[in-house]
């Protein structure tokens, strides 16, 4: 039995940990087991038993429960609706998987007589959206891409229940079907053209439970297809960014313990869908959906998640920068428009600042609450330079991202090109490199030891830095400012999770199984214990340094010596935040914090004209249909046959 740490993050809606419980192991699989049939009878009956009881979460071993079978827990449930009822932050998670509840008890009874009148008074009192005028008594989060759809499919699911009833707020079903309904065909049109701006993170876990609910109960047909369209691109997201059942890209938000415990909040998605992972989490919420869903992910896409032998290159650009939105027809003035720089929380960028002070004065939502300071700076700039020039103030900003992402049999290695350089930093988790679940590498310039906050000690940065990547090589640039107390980088490299290691001069190396990573930095380092007794942080002082990854295996090099020998002797040549650098596999590579990337003479782009470039899907950002093939086979996401969405 394992006991697992309590700490808990309060910080707009994720958790580290929570409280101590026995929990039954459940095995980590690397490769591909039983039928999804097959799987998701395993996990209905070891969620049932071994599911969260925190009252946040508690629901979703209920939903497993009551799907395998198995009688309620009353007194979880009525800490169930005692969250709902508190108007805590989070508390849409819970609602849409009681929702989900109720539609499932409507065609195989199991609710008692006696609690449905509870449920009803849940879904009525609820505050589905911020123009509700009752007063929130406790901070909650509507903001972010995630809690917007979540809000938004339960107002649906509950004004499809209840259509001639009025609700606490005055309005009765039909007028919140009619609300959720605009705003949710938005959003879905939003993840069709840009992608998640949460792109890769621990958020995939909700946006499927919310997918499978619209998908599996949203009554209009249009809408239920086009949650199923978008469902499908998160499978393939997940598909072409997992290495055996472990999230190993670069990710728009990541936690602490999704990264360093070895289990990524999406394995046990990727356990029940594609047989890789595991269902060994504290809080489990996609699988519950999908295991009581009609919704089955295309076999095709599955297959390409689990074909780990065919190595390839994948390149995804995601999300949009707030100053282009007139190039994507976005306007600035509408209020459903800017949900969209809400969702990526750009909420003081000089274009859509002044909307945000609209929306948080007339709705008393505060994201920020000092906007006219702001204001007062892009006037100043705009009155000097003709416009503003500081484009990058908002730390949780998830603006456009340029991803690479390098699978090979033996590890995958991702970054995100030239990301918001020099920008304070939140939960952007820039590169990694993954050789197993537990054998991963990545650096941060952190921010506080406490993991209850972000950026902290093992995720998200206070100041980002300026990465590039080609084939299995990244370079990584810090340039941290004085005014920053953190005076130091570090990489997270934990040394009991190999085979194999090795040390020589500025470079630390590697081996699982049969593939290798060799770590360089600039500056000195020394590896220490972290505060779990690890040794695991490469500890480099100082605010300017150049971290370089290579990874390789051993069908290119072949031994692991021979691996060292000859990253060993390759030339690194580093000027300030400048480097050029002999890779072996890559040729020579330039790069600095205010160079061009270049790679054998060449300057190579950090951009991508491409929603999807791979050997599976060619898709342009921003089109209109999304074509994926594998194996001869062709699955086609066509969003051309829907009506454009109506302001």
């Amino acid at each position: 039995m394992k006991q697992l740490i309590c700490i808990l993050l309060l910080v707009c809606g994720w958790r580290i940990a929570l409280p101590l419980q026995a929990q039954k192991h459940d095995e980590y699989w690397s490769t591909p087991r039983g039928t999804y049939e097959e799987r998701r009878a395993q996990f209905l009956n070891y969620y049932s038993e071994n599911g969260n009881g925190h009252p946040l979460y508690s629901v979703f071993r209920q939903a497993a429960r009551a799907a395998s079978g198995r009688p309620l827990e009353m007194n979880k449930m009525e800490e169930v609706f005692s969250v709902i009822k508190s108007n805590r932050d989070c508390n849409d998670f819970t609602l849409n998987c009681l929702i989900r509840m109720v539609y499932l008890d409507k065609k195989q009874p199991f609710f008692p007589e006696e609690m449905k009148r509870k449920i009803e008074d849940c879904i009525l009192d609820f505050k589905y959206w911020w123009d509700d005028a009752r007063r929130d008594t406790t901070y909650r989060c509507y903001h972010t891409e995630n809690h917007q759809a979540l809000y938004h499919t339960a107002e649906l699911l509950a004004g499809q229940l209840y259509k001639k009833t009025r609700f606490a707020d005055g309005n009765n079903g039909r007028w919140h079907i009619a609300h959720a309904k605009k705003r949710l065909e938005r959003w879905l049109d939003f993840r069709f053209r840009f992608g998640f701006s949460e792109w890769m993170s621990t958020y995939y876990e909700v946006e499927v439970l919310l997918l499978t609910n619209l998908y599996d109960y949203a009554e209009d047909a249009t809408l239920r297809e086009k949650a199923r369209i978008v469902l499908d691109l998160l499978m393939f997201d997940v598909a072409l960014n997992n290495y055996k059942g472990f999230m190993g890209s670069s990710s728009g938000r990541a936690y602490a313990h999704s990264l360093i415990m070895g289990a990524h909040h999406t394995s046990p998605l990727t356990k029940l869908v594609f047989g890789v992972g595991t269902y060994e989490r504290d809080e489990v919420i996609a699988p519950v959906a999908l295991a009581t869903s009609a919704y089955r992910c295309p076999e095709l896409i599955t297959r390409i998640a689990v074909d780990y032998r065919t190595p390839y290159v994948n390149r995804q650009r995601i999300s949009i920068n707030a100053e282009d939105a007139a190039d994507y027809g976005l306007d600035l003035t509408d209020e459903i428009d800017c949900h969209l720089f809400w969702g990526m929380q750009e909420f003081i960028h000089p274009t859509t600042i002044r909307m945000s002070k609209q929306l948080s004065e007339k709705y008393d939502v505060w994201p920020y609450r000092n906007y006219d300071n702001y204001i007062r700076r892009y006037d100043d700039e705009t009155a000097r330079y003709g416009h503003p020039v500081s484009l990058r103030l908002d730390r949780f900003a998830l603006s456009e991202a340029n991803v690479m992402t390098l699978r090979t049999p033996h590890y995958m290695l991702s970054s995100v090109m030239d990301y918001r350089k020099g920008a304070p930093g939140y939960q952007q988790h820039v590169w990694q490199a993954t050789l197993g679940n537990r054998a991963l590498v990545y650096t941060n310039h952190p921010g506080g030891k406490n993991l209850r906050w972000s950026p902290n000690y093992w995720s998200g940065n206070e100041i980002l830095p300026r990465a590039a990547q080609s084939g299995s090589v990244v370079v990584c640039i810090y340039n941290i400012p004085e005014s920053q107390r953190n005076d130091y980088t570090h990489a997270y490299f934990p040394l009991n999770e190999f085979d194999e290691t090795h040390r020589s001069g500025h470079w630390i190396f590697a081996r699982k199984g049969d593939g290798y990573i060799a770590l360089y930095s600039a500056n000195d380092t020394r590896l220490k214990a972290d505060d779990r007794g690890e040794v695991c942080d490469l500890f480099a002082p100082g605010r300017q340094n150049i971290w370089i990854c290579e990874m390789g295996e051993k069908s290119t090099y072949g031994s692991f010596a021979r691996f060292v020998e000859k990253i060993s002797v390759a030339s690194v040549r580093t000027d300030g935040t400048e480097v050029t650098y002999n890779s072996p596999s890559e040729g020579t590579i330039s790069y600095g914090w205010n160079v061009p990337w270049m790679v054998t003479g060449k300057e190579m782009p950090l951009r991508w004209n491409y929603r999807y470039d791979n050997p599976y899907c060619h898709a342009p950002f921003d089109c209109t249909r999304i074509e994926i093939t594998h194996d001869n086979e062709q699955l086609i996401l066509d969003w051309k046959k829907f009506k454009p969405c109506k302001r």
